[in-house]
């Protein structure tokens, strides 16, 4: 498939709108995959420039998931701004921010939008331990006290909130304190992510994986709870058993960021920077290819991947276990792990 068909399928980005990462951001997590992306400009910020030749790139966008640089708080004016351009051309908007400064960046980041046109804004709280929260965010200049009156601004003001945890073995157990404590203010919506290591496999960081047994029972009490409270909840299962895996191979069709229906975008000095596969990105950098330019180079085999035609399954376990030391294996069960994409959509 050419780079005009695959960009032809692209609904909906992921933006960050500068660079240097990590270093940039206001908060400095502990877990961030954003490590290595941008550091090679530092402190550069994107252009409305480079949004209109976004827009032109993709004409069958219809929503900008606008992250900032890497959290809204760095450059709450521009992303304001270049929502705005999105908005200006019938394309919808979310934004997702760590929290940081509450109240202040909310009503910077919506000032003169319709909030018809914001889908939901959407807030990454690990935990209610204000000690834990700042530990995993890495600052002590954030608080759940701030986050809440700043989600309180959106409800009261039609926007929707949507919750969006990272779950690690410190923080595995604060989901339901997390659950009941939204769903008391009106929030439906919940996203759970299991940490990653791809992209922190060179750097020292004090956080372990959910064992694949315990990530098992978590699931299926989110699943539980969701049930019983008539919540949006989305969780990916990563960790199959014999029988499901048996499934997940006989309906293994092919799937990548929604089926190449979306895309992850870095705003450089050099230019724009895609990836169809955040994860499969992290572990290695050539699945990252230039948006302005004509070719894309991905490589090709007869695997099932629509884009990259890798199978991340065994791209991206591979390097989790065999650098980390994980092995999958808990008392005498076998789990096999799986791409989280794919399992996020599928459900398995």
């Amino acid at each position: 498939m050419d780079k005009a068909n695959l960009l032809n399928n692209v609904k909906e980005i992921t933006l960050y709108t500068g660079t240097y990462g990590r270093k940039k951001c206001t908060c400095s997590c502990i877990g961030c995959t954003q490590e290595n992306y941008g550091n090679k400009y530092k402190d550069y910020q994107g252009t409305i420039e480079q949004i209109k030749m976004i827009i032109k790139e993709l004409p069958n966008l219809k929503n900008a998931y606008i992250l900032g640089n890497p959290d809204v708080s760095v450059d709450t004016n521009f992303c304001n701004l270049i929502a705005k351009e999105f908005i200006r051309n019938n394309k919808k908007v979310m934004f997702s921010t760590s929290g940081y400064n509450g109240i202040n960046v909310v009503k910077k980041l919506t000032e003169g939008i319709n909030k018809k046109d914001i889908v939901y804004i959407s807030y990454s709280v690990d935990t209610l331990n204000n000690e834990k929260l700042q530990l995993l965010k890495g600052t002590k200049n954030i608080k759940i006290e701030e986050i809440d009156k700043a989600i309180e601004f959106c409800l009261n003001n039609n926007i929707t909130v949507k919750i969006q945890p990272t779950l690690w073995n410190i923080n595995q157990d604060d989901y339901k304190e997390i659950i009941e404590h939204y769903s008391k203010l009106g929030i439906r919506w919940y996203t759970f992510h299991a940490g990653s290591f791809e992209a922190l496999l060179d750097r020292k960081i004090i956080l372990k994986h959910i064992e694949p047994k315990k990530w098992r029972e978590i699931v299926q009490d989110i699943t539980t709870i969701a049930s019983k409270k008539n919540l949006k909840i989305r969780i990916p299962k990563i960790f199959l058993d014999l029988q499901e895996y048996k499934k997940y191979q006989l309906d293994n069709k092919p799937y990548c960021q929604n089926g190449g229906e979306g895309i992850q975008i870095w705003m450089q000095k050099d230019g724009l920077k895609a990836t169809f596969c955040p994860i499969l990105a992290e572990v290695n950098s050539k699945y990252i290819f230039d948006l302005n330019k004509k070719d894309i180079n991905f490589i090709h085999n007869k695997k099932q991947c629509t884009v990259c035609r890798m199978c991340l399954d065994e791209q991206v376990r591979n390097m989790s276990i065999n650098k980390t030391g994980e092995k999958f294996y808990i008392e005498k069960e076998i789990f096999h792990n799986v791409c989280r994409y794919h399992s996020y959509k599928r459900g398995y």
